[in-house]
C-alpha cells in the first residue's frame, strides 16, 4: 500500500474516533446526558370513598425519582386550607418518596375534591397535581345552618337561634359549644316540643349564637361556630358566623388635609359628608369655632335630618402663610359618640 493511502486511512480512523463521543451524546437519551431527575406519580388521584363527616383522610402520594440526579421537591400547595401535607424532600435516583396529606372533612359536605400542586426540580415536569377525593356523609344537622349579622356598632346584642338534630340517633347530647370570638357566645339547650322538627328523630337542640355589637369592632365577621357533640359517626358540626359591623359614622374623606395650597381672594374650600349609621339621629353643631386657625371658617349643613349632613372648610384669604394644623370637633348629641374630630393640616404658599 503506498504510503499517502496509509496515511489518508490512518487520519480518516483518528476523524471517526474524535467524533465518537459526539455521536454517543446524540443517541443518549436527554436524561442521561444532561444528569436530571424525573419525577414520575403513577396514582395522582386518591379515591376515599365514602367517609363520615368530621373525620381526617390520610393518604400516602408515592413519587418515583426515574432520573439518574437527586429529585427534590421544593414545595407542596394545598389547594385549600383543609389539606396539609408533610413530604420526602430528597429522593435519590431509582427510589421513591412519599407525600403525606390530611384531608380535614369537618367544614366538608357531599362529593369533594382537593387537590395539592407538587413543585419539583424535574426540568420536564416541575409542577405535579395530586387529588383526593370522597363522598362526605352528613349524620348532623343545622337550621338554618348559618348566622348571619349585619348592623352598626353599638346596636345592642343580636341572636340567631340554630336547631340541632340527627336522622339516626336517638340520644344526641350537645357537648360543649365552642365560639370563634370573645364577642360572640353560644349556648345550647334542649329543644322544647314547639320547637321540635318534624324531619329529625330523637333528641333536639337548640344553640343560640349572640353577637354583642357594643363589643365587637367594626369590619367583616368570617369563621365558624363549632359544636361538639355525642354521636358516634359525627362529633363536630360547624355553623359559618358571617356578616358586618358597620361603623356608627363614616366621615368621608376622614380627614381634612389641604396639602399645599395657595389660597384664591374670595376664599379657597373643602366639603366632607358625615353619614350616620347607628340606631340614633345625629345633630352635630362645631365645638371649637373660636379655637381654629386665624382664616379657617368651618360650617355644618343638614343634607338628610339626623342621617346625613356636610361640613365645609373654607380657607379665607386673611389665613397666614405657612403650615397648619388643628382639630375640628363636632358635637353629636348622640350618647355613645358624643364628640367627633376631624384633624386638620395644611400648608398655604
Amino acid at each position: 500500500m503506498k504510503r499517502s493511502n496509509l496515511y489518508a486511512i490512518l487520519t480518516l480512523c483518528a476523524a471517526l474516533l474524535a467524533a465518537l463521543p459526539q455521536i454517543s451524546a446524540a443517541n443518549t437519551d436527554p436524561a442521561e446526558a444532561t444528569g436530571q431527575p424525573r419525577a414520575v406519580v403513577d396514582e395522582p388521584i386518591f379515591e376515599a370513598g365514602k367517609v363520615d363527616k368530621g373525620g381526617d383522610i390520610n393518604h400516602d402520594f408515592v413519587i418515583r425519582n426515574t432520573g439518574d440526579t437527586v429529585l427534590r421537591i421544593e414545595e407542596v400547595r394545598p389547594a385549600c386550607g383543609c389539606t396539609v401535607a408533610n413530604y420526602d424532600e430528597s429522593i435519590a435516583p431509582g427510589a421513591s418518596g412519599k407525600i403525606h396529606a390530611v384531608l380535614d372533612t369537618t367544614d366538608q359536605t357531599g362529593p369533594i375534591s382537593k387537590g395539592l400542586t407538587v413543585i419539583t426540580n424535574d426540568p420536564d415536569n416541575p409542577r405535579l397535581t395530586l387529588t383526593i377525593k370522597a363522598e362526605v356523609s352528613q349524620r348532623l344537622f343545622v337550621r338554618p345552618g348559618f348566622a348571619r349579622f349585619v348592623q352598626t356598632k353599638g346596636s345592642g346584642v343580636g341572636q340567631i337561634d340554630q336547631i340541632i338534630f340527627t336522622r339516626d340517633f336517638d340520644d344526641l347530647e350537645v357537648l360543649e359549644v365552642k365560639s370563634p370570638y370573645p364577642f360572640i357566645t353560644a349556648e345550647a339547650r334542649e329543644a322544647t316540643e314547639e320547637e321540635l322538627l318534624e324531619e329529625a328523630s330523637g333528641k333536639q337542640w337548640v344553640v343560640t349564637v349572640k353577637l354583642d355589637y357594643d363589643q365587637a369592632p367594626v369590619g367583616s365577621l368570617a369563621d365558624y361556630v363549632r359544636i361538639h357533640t355525642n354521636h358516634p359517626k359525627q362529633e363536630v358540626v360547624s355553623v359559618p358566623v358571617t356578616g358586618f359591623v358597620r361603623p356608627m359614622y363614616v366621615l368621608t374623606p376622614a380627614e381634612a388635609d389641604f396639602g399645599e395650597i395657595e389660597v384664591e381672594e374670595d376664599g379657597t374650600w373643602a366639603a366632607m359628608i358625615l353619614k350616620n349609621y347607628g340606631p340614633n339621629n345625629m345633630s352635630p353643631t362645631l365645638d371649637n369655632a373660636d379655637s381654629l386657625p386665624e382664616g379657617i371658617d368651618v360650617e355644618v349643613s343638614e343634607v338628610e335630618e339626623g342621617r346625613e349632613y356636610r361640613v365645609e372648610i373654607t380657607l379665607r384669604e386673611d389665613l397666614p402663610k405657612g403650615e397648619f394644623s388643628d382639630v375640628i370637633r363636632l358635637k353629636t348629641g348622640l350618647e355613645d359618640k358624643s364628640t367627633i374630630e376631624i384633624p386638620l393640616t395644611g400648608n398655604r404658599i
